[in-house]
C-alpha cells in the first residue's frame, strides 16, 4: 500500500470519493483491521482458569462473569472485523462512501468517524427504529 499523503485531509478534498480521499479511507480501513486482528489475537491467548478449580463460589462467579465479558467483547470484535472487511469490498468495487440503501452520499465526516459504516444517518436512524 502506498504511504498516504500526511497533508491530505478529505475534508478538504473537493471531490467526493476522489481517488486520494479513497486511498486515505483504505488506509483507515486496513488500519482498523489490523488492530482488530492484534486485539482477536489478544483475546484468543487470554486463558481463565477453570471454574470448578476455584474453591470459593464468589471466586467461581467472578470467572464466570470474565467469561462472559470476553465472549460479549470477542462477538463485538468479530462483527466489526466483518464490517471492516465489507467496507474494504465495497471500496475495491467502487460504491464505497454510498449508502446501500439509499446509494446516497454517506458524508466524510461519519465515514471518518466510522469508515467501515454503510448507511447513511438517516438510512441507519430508519434502521435502528425498525429494530
Amino acid at each position: 500500500m502506498a504511504q498516504r499523503d500526511l497533508a491530505y485531509h478529505p475534508l478538504n478534498d473537493s471531490a467526493y470519493m476522489s481517488p486520494q480521499m479513497k486511498q486515505f479511507f483504505q488506509g483507515l480501513l486496513y488500519n482498523e483491521l489490523q488492530k482488530l486482528v492484534e486485539e482477536e489475537h489478544l483475546c484468543a491467548s487470554a486463558t481463565f482458569e477453570n471454574i470448578n478449580q476455584q474453591p470459593d463460589i464468589i471466586d467461581q462467579g467472578s470467572t464466570e462473569n470474565l467469561r462472559l465479558n470476553h465472549h460479549v467483547f470477542h462477538e463485538h470484535e468479530k462483527r466489526l472485523c466483518r464490517q471492516v472487511e465489507l467496507a474494504l469490498r465495497r471500496l475495491a468495487c467502487g460504491n464505497y462512501g454510498y449508502c446501500i440503501v439509499t446509494g446516497e452520499p454517506i458524508g466524510v465526516s461519519r465515514l471518518i468517524a466510522a469508515p467501515y459504516t454503510a448507511y447513511s444517518l438517516d438510512a441507519q436512524e430508519d434502521q435502528e427504529r425498525r429494530h
